[in-house]
């Protein structure tokens, strides 16, 4: 059986090609200080950045990730000043962005795997986030 994510993932990618700009786009519109926080950050380097949270919302076992998201949570903390707040919008951004790109053929088993999905791994960047955001997460 297909992961309805990736599926509905590569639907959007034969649909409209490159959705990282409607993603951005989409993401800025809906959670205030983004854009600016990421002003310095070139195109490159925002397709890299995005090609990591595709990946990661392919993941259906985070137990490898862990380190990862270790070292990614409390790097965007630090060095970057990220609220926790902004990965929820971001992978909203990234949902939403898929469902408008699949239009009708968007349903409810599309709009459950990823609830279920973006669930997961937000629980997983919650649990990592620096002792002084984890204040502000709830």
């Amino acid at each position: 059986m297909n992961d309805l994510v990736t599926e509905s993932l590569e639907q959007a990618a034969e649909i409209a090609g490159d959705i990282t700009p409607a993603i951005y786009q989409r993401y800025f519109e809906s959670c205030p200080g983004s854009e600016a926080l990421m002003s310095h950050i070139d195109e490159l380097v925002r397709g890299k950045m995005m090609v990591e949270v595709y990946r990661l919302a392919m993941v259906t076992d985070f137990s490898d990730e862990a380190a990862y998201l270790t070292f990614e949570v409390n790097n965007h903390a630090l060095a970057y000043s990220v609220e926790p707040h902004m990965y929820g919008n971001l992978l909203n951004a990234l949902m939403d962005t898929v469902a408008e790109t699949l239009g009708d053929q968007w349903d409810h088993k599309y709009v459950s795997a990823w609830e279920d999905r973006l669930d997961a791994l937000t629980k997983e960047i919650e649990a990592r986030l620096p002792a002084h955001q984890k204040i502000h997460a709830n």
